[in-house]
C-alpha cells in the first residue's frame, strides 16, 4: 500500500524545509544603496557622506548576512550593535566584511575629520611644508 505518490512526497519535503527555515519561499527583506545611505546619514547626523563608500559598506554588510537587520533598523527597530558597526565602518573606513582586506576609504574616513589636529598618515597638506617650522 502506497501512502504518498511522488507529488505528495515532494510537497511534504518542501513543507518541512520551509517550516525548518531551510528553504525561503519569499525573498528576505533587505535595503538598497539609497536606503543605506539615508540610514547612515541619519545615524551619523551628516549629509556629506560619500555614496560610493556607502555602496561598498552596504555590500560588506550584505555579505556577512546583515540584510534583514539593516532593513529592520531602517524601519525603526532598535539594533544597537548594528548601529555601532555602521558607525565603526564609516569612522574607520574598513568594510564590515572581514574577508575584504583593503580599506573602503582611508583619507576620507570620518576619524580624520573628528581629529582636526592631524591627518591620515601618508596625507599632508601643501601648507604644512610651505614654510619653515616655528622655533
Amino acid at each position: 500500500m502506497v501512502l504518498f505518490d511522488r507529488r505528495g512526497f515532494v510537497f511534504c519535503c518542501v513543507a518541512m524545509l520551509a517550516s525548518w527555515g531551510g528553504l525561503r519561499l519569499h525573498a528576505a527583506p533587505s535595503i538598497d544603496d539609497d536606503g543605506f545611505l539615508a540610514l547612515s546619514k541619519k545615524l551619523l547626523q551628516r549629509e556629506d557622506l560619500d555614496p560610493d563608500a556607502a555602496t561598498k559598506f552596504l555590500q560588506g554588510f550584505l555579505a556577512i548576512g546583515d540584510g534583514e537587520a539593516l532593513h529592520a533598523l531602517a524601519e525603526g527597530q532598535s539594533q544597537p550593535e548594528l548601529e555601532e558597526r555602521i558607525l565603526m565602518a564609516w569612522y574607520t573606513g574598513l568594510s564590515p566584511d572581514p574577508s575584504i582586506p583593503e580599506a573602503v576609504t582611508y583619507g576620507s574616513a570620518l576619524v580624520w575629520q573628528a581629529m582636526t589636529y592631524t591627518k591620515a598618515p601618508g596625507f599632508c597638506a601643501v601648507e604644512d611644508w610651505s614654510e619653515a617650522p616655528a622655533l
